[in-house]
């Protein structure tokens, strides 16, 4: 081997270990980016709205037996759900109350999610098409 080729050879690990998938770092702490999630970060947290609708009172929650119980605001909501691999989501309503308040979509953004992500304390929602639905944990 001659030196070019070793020199190459070293100059092309460090750019293959630089653009690795461990995330980018910012002022020294690194960060994830979304991930997919798994069951264990869906369950014993409640989901709210991101952008703060309905104050709290509309959510999600995911429990280990496969259902998951919501609100809109103001109207019980539930279903089941199951995840597979790499995030895939799959996930039905039942019926709900129909009392005229907020009526974020919550169940409606269970059930057309087919993909789901964790992306630091955010949960995304991906329906087949469109934006995903950012959910956050509520506070402690």
């Amino acid at each position: 081997m001659t030196i070019r080729t070793v020199a190459l050879t070293a100059l092309t690990a460090l750019l293959l270990v630089g653009c690795g998938t461990g995330g980018a770092s910012v002022g020294g702490a690194q960060t994830a980016g979304p991930r997919a999630a798994t069951a264990a970060d869906l369950t014993g947290v409640r989901w709210l709205p991101a952008d703060g609708t309905a104050q709290g009172r509309a959510f999600a929650e995911f429990a280990p037996d496969g259902t998951w119980t919501g609100s809109d605001g103001c109207n019980g909501q539930s279903g089941d759900w199951s995840l597979g691999d790499g995030g895939t989501l799959r996930a039905s309503a039942g019926l709900s109350t129909m009392i005229g308040c907020e009526n974020v979509p919550v169940a409606r953004w269970v059930s057309d999610a087919v993909h789901v992500e964790t992306d630091g304390d955010a949960l995304l929602l991906h329906p087949a098409s469109g934006e995903p639905v950012r959910l956050v944990r509520a506070p402690r």
